[in-house]
Order: C-alpha cells, then sequence, then structure tokens
C-alpha cells in the first residue's frame, strides 16, 4: 500500500518514506509504524496505537510524544497532531498504487539526505518518569526543620539538584519546555551545591525548602496524571 500526503509519501511494501521533493527520509522502527497506523486510520487512541505497535507492552503518552516528535521533525512538518487524547494525521491522506516521480530527486538531494539523517537522528533519549527523587528530595527538604550539622545541608542542596535536574531532563526529552521545566532550572540554581546561594536568615530557607516540597510534590502527582492518562 501507497499512502500519499502533500509533504510526503509512504510505502508499506518496501518500508519507504520519501518527502515532497522525492528524497528518502529514514524514518524506522515504532514511529514509521506509527505513521503508518496513523495513514490507514487517520486518527487513533494512546490505546489503539499501542496495540498496534505491541500488544504485550505498555505504552505510555511519552513514548508516543517522541515518536510524534520524531515524525514532524525527519519530514520537517507537523504531521501529527495530537488533541483530546487523539493522535491524527494533519491533511489529507491518498491511497495510490505507485510513488509520484519527482525530477528533484537527484544524486545531490540524495547526499544531502545521507548527511542530514544523522543530525536528525540527534534527538536526547527520554528517561522514565518515576516519583523516587521527588520522594527523597522532599522528605530531606521537611527534615531540614531540625538542627543538623552544616554537611546535612549540604547533602540537602545535592539530593535537591540531583531530582531538580533529574525532571528538568526528563521534560527536555519530551520536549515540554514551559513553566515546569524554567521553574525546575531557576530552583535547581537556587539549590546548586558547586555556586551555593547564601541566605543568612534561616527562617528564609525554612520558606524555600516548604514552598520547593510543595513544588515537587504538585509536580510529580500531575505528570504522573499525564503519564499513566490514555
Amino acid at each position: 500500500m501507497i499512502y500519499q500526503h502533500k509533504n510526503f509519501q509512504l510505502d508499506t511494501e518496501s518500508k519507504r518514506v520519501v518527502d515532497s521533493n522525492g528524497k528518502e527520509l529514514m524514518l524506522t522502527g515504532n514511529a514509521y509504524r506509527m505513521l503508518v497506523f496513523l495513514c490507514a486510520n487517520r486518527n487513533a487512541t494512546l490505546s489503539q496505537i499501542g496495540e498496534f505497535l505491541d500488544w504485550a507492552k505498555e505504552y505510555t503518552e511519552n513514548h508516543l510524544r517522541q515518536y510524534k516528535y520524531k515524525i514532524n521533525t525527519i519530514i520537517g512538518e507537523n504531521i501529527i497532531d495530537y488533541k483530546n487524547n487523539i493522535y491524527s494525521i494533519v491533511g489529507e491522506i491518498k491511497n495510490a498504487n505507485s510513488f509520484n516521480s519527482n525530477n528533484r530527486n537527484t544524486d545531490l538531494l540524495r547526499q544531502d539526505n545521507l548527511q542530514s539523517r544523522k543530525s536528525n537522528q540527534q534527538i536526547l533519549p527520554s528517561v522514565k518518569f518515576t516519583k523516587i527523587p521527588a520522594i527523597i528530595a522532599i522528605t530531606f527538604l521537611l527534615l531540614s526543620f531540625f538542627d543538623w550539622a552544616y554537611g546535612y545541608y549540604t547533602f540537602l542542596r545535592i539530593i535537591t539538584t540531583g531530582a531538580l535536574v533529574y525532571y528538568a531532563y526528563h521534560l527536555i526529552s519530551i520536549k515540554r519546555q514551559g513553566f515546569w521545566l524554567w521553574a525546575m532550572i531557576l530552583v535547581a540554581i537556587l539549590f546548586n551545591p558547586f555556586i551555593p546561594v547564601y541566605i543568612q536568615d534561616k527562617s528564609i530557607w525554612a520558606i524555600i525548602d516548604i514552598i520547593t516540597a510543595i513544588f515537587l510534590f504538585i509536580f510529580i502527582s500531575k505528570e504522573k496524571l499525564d503519564v499513566g492518562k490514555n
């Protein structure tokens, strides 16, 4: 089966994808399979796509966001849209018997495509979301109200900064660069143990610790709901 779109063509038999100029694109794996499924069905939910990819594996929104980003990046257009828990193809899909010929598909374009494949694949690997770093950081933040040796507060900075950096990387890897990411970065700068921010009034640090603990708790609660949502 050959699917034709204004921005790409896809041949399910040869497993080839070409762009509107006839350049062959390096789209493989689950990203390719997700595109095939959406070309055939036009739109689908997380569970429907997950069953098509591998019914024995549990796919999350994070997986599909990565595949969506990879498809859109390699094709160079926003081909896959996500709205109201539905993934869909943007634009009209037609069935055809063969690829449309394009005179611009020259050897020069093929060489350029080979050089661009590596850059197209340079996507940050994602990290699996877990609440553990936040729980550890929250525990240390709340325990900071007791009197401890100075070393405890240095360790608190390391633990909290580590958790914040972990979640910031998680957000970057799934391309969610909004409020939560920038808040993570700002709080990580405040707690960083390498160039410490010194605040002499301990009561101010107590307020900061409480706010940070609440911030992390809200984030992991919200993120867990987003990850588990179908």
